[in-house]
């Protein structure tokens, strides 16, 4: 596999490194079973100079983007600019974004993680596409781009050759599902293996915080929050009503007027989203995603499910395969 990553002023550049050192480590770990060392990668900038990382440190890099060689897939990290810098440094992203594109559009995978998502987004290339970005900028991306498929609770997403990872540090998960597309899940799997690293499914729901949930809005953000925490208790719209302190009445007209829809449709969709998330990340089967997902009866999931995404979860799950692969 032949990564490049793509470093800009003000990049994270704990990924960089990161990457770098578990790729010495892989190749390290075959040629002790005695195969060919097969992982390498470039960083790039976009006139081949040196870039300063967000933290301040210098990030040395291999070449320039217009000079690179032949490689796999891109990786974009995260970065760490204000609103003021970002908008000085908006004609290096929209280069950024150009070459990106054509990169994607000549078969490369494109990989990106926390804020760095906000770049694909901007080069147009997650328009219409399920993407995910870190729960504390989720709202930002809403508004600048309402056409993505905004994967609230995962924490990867494939989609088309696009691979987005939530937080700061999901560049290892990003890297590993990078491993798993261009060489093996065998592969990603010896890597997470010989670095230590928990590859179990997780969603970033167990990360939000109360309090910055509740300083969005006071009534819906609460209700999210308790939707997908509901454990295996199936959350109902009496359920909901008594836990935020309100009569049913009262919740169904403050849902209409925030949502234009009942309660029981906002329960739905974040059931469904968990659904969705659990099909494109796991291998479980549908009956126990639907219980995952707060069902107790696998014929009311998939008729939910069904509803709202307009295939079946098997269907649903089989494409996101083929899209992937």
């Amino acid at each position: 596999m032949k990564l490049a990553i793509l470093a800009l002023e003000g990049c994270m550049h704990s990924a960089i490194a990161g990457i770098a050192d578990i790729f010495a480590l892989a190749n390290h770990v075959m040629q002790q079973s005695g195969a060919k060392p097969r992982f390498t990668c470039q960083t790039l900038s976009l006139d081949g100079r040196n870039v300063r990382a967000g933290g301040g440190q210098i990030v040395t890099v291999d070449g320039a983007t217009s000079k690179a060689g032949r490689f796999d897939a891109i990786v974009v990290p995260g970065n760490l600019v204000d609103h003021a810098t970002a908008k000085r440094l908006q004609p290096q992203y929209d280069r950024a974004g150009a070459w990106l594109r054509q990169q994607h559009a000549n078969g490369r995978l494109i990989g990106a993680f926390c804020s760095g998502v906000f770049l694909l987004a901007g080069a147009g290339l997650l328009d219409n596409r399920r993407a995910t970005i870190t729960w504390w900028l989720q709202g930002e991306l809403r508004e600048r781009h309402p056409t993505i498929d905004l994967a609230a609770d995962a924490v990867v997403t494939v989609a088309d050759r696009i691979v987005c990872a939530a937080g700061p540090m999901s560049w290892v998960d990003l890297l590993l599902r990078l491993i798993e597309t261009v060489e093996s899940k065998e592969t990603a799997r010896l890597s997470a293996d010989y670095v230590v690293i928990d590859t179990a499914q997780r969603t970033q729901s167990i990360f939000m915080p109360v309090g910055y949930l509740l300083s969005e809005d006071p009534l819906l953000t609460k209700a999210d929050l308790l939707v997908r925490r509901t454990g295996k208790s199936p959350m109902t719209v009496k359920r909901l009503a008594k836990a935020l302190g309100l009569s049913e009445r009262t919740l169904n007209r403050r849902f209409r007027e925030l949502t234009n829809e009942p309660p029981q449709a906002f329960i739905m969709r974040r059931r469904v989203e968990r659904a969705r998330t659990l099909l494109e990340t796991t291998a479980q089967p549908i009956k126990t995603i639907a219980r995952a997902a707060g069902y107790e009866d696998e014929s009311s999931f998939r008729k939910a499910f069904r509803k709202l995404t307009l295939m079946s979860p098997q269907a649903y799950r089989a494409r996101r395969m083929e899209r992937a692969a």
